[in-house]
């Protein structure tokens, strides 16, 4: 009898070996095998970034691109605690990975945040364990981390085009929209304490707006922002320019009752302040409509 069962257990062990290599010979020759196709995704349809490393035994899931979308980068709460946050428009890109483990979120937040400065970025806000806004230049990037996953987008922002104004027109018109006006192009003396008047054609049409309006008393604002330095040298030098405005103003002839001078130093900056154009922008004299 047990001569005749033998080949029944030998056909038996055969089917059964035949079961459990199938799966592996079909995603072999169909080209079906799980890590093959994220291998796949990943080097053609879901490349990594280029300016931005995964975290390495990480997998990308998802991935998307577009010429032009607004992403809001979270920033720093104000003063008053209130959230604030930055809109970027330029060229997308956005990455989704899987962690190897659904615990690793507190490390893969202090990874990324290594990675961030090992890449050229700075961390402009961070959330532990959860969110990071960075930026290098006109490159933005949020980074949202969640269990088992994070994802990455980027943002390469395109700057509005910018004229400050140039004449009396100009000015009244801003004047007249928003109560208040930037002025830039005035050039001072080394030690801040003097304008160096043909250096400094804008305030000729200063000089002109406030002639024809003689019912108007305003607010010399100066701002002043570097990114070396510190906020009170900041702020001594706004308060020696906006006096020096001042007083050339009423060395000119307009009364010194409708003149305030303000120094706001690093107060109220109009946009970040990391590139060159930012810095110039945030470097100004401001006019304002005096509240009463």
């Amino acid at each position: 009898m047990s001569a005749h069962r033998f080949p029944k257990t030998i056909i038996v062990v055969i089917i059964s070996t035949i079961a459990i290599l199938l799966p592996a010979l079909c995603w072999a020759q169909g080209g079906i095998h799980p890590e093959a196709e994220a291998a796949k995704l990943e080097t053609a349809a879901c490349p990594d970034l280029t300016v931005f490393p995964r975290l390495p035994l990480s997998t990308i899931v998802t991935c998307d691109k577009a010429d032009s979308i607004e992403v809001a980068m979270p920033l720093k709460p104000d003063a008053n605690g209130y959230a604030q946050e930055k809109l970027v428009r330029g060229r997308y890109e956005f990455r989704e990975y899987q962690l190897r483990d659904e615990n690793y979120q507190q490390q893969a937040f202090d990874n990324l945040t290594r990675l961030l400065g090992s890449a050229g970025f700075t961390v402009k806000y961070s959330s532990s364990p959860s969110t990071i806004t960075a930026r290098n230049q006109d490159t933005w990037i949020l980074i949202n981390v969640s269990g088992g996953y994070y994802n990455v987008k980027v943002v390469r922002s395109i700057e509005d085009p910018w004229t400050p104004v140039k004449d009396a027109q100009e000015i009244s018109r801003e004047m007249e929209a928003h109560k208040r006006v930037a002025l830039y192009g005035i050039q001072f003396s080394p030690d801040n304490q003097a304008v160096i008047e043909a250096n400094s054609k804008i305030l000729g049409d200063v000089l002109t707006f406030l002639k024809g309006n003689p019912g108007l008393n305003i607010d010399v604002e100066s701002h002043k922002m570097s990114n070396n330095g510190n906020a009170e040298n900041d702020l001594e030098i706004a308060r020696r320019r906006a006096k020096a405005v001042v007083d050339w103003l009423e060395a000119h002839g307009i009364a010194a009752a409708r003149l305030q001078a303000k120094a706001l130093g690093r107060g109220k900056p109009i946009t970040e302040n990391d590139t060159p154009l930012e810095i110039q922008k945030n470097e100004r004299i401001e006019l304002a409509k005096t509240t009463p």
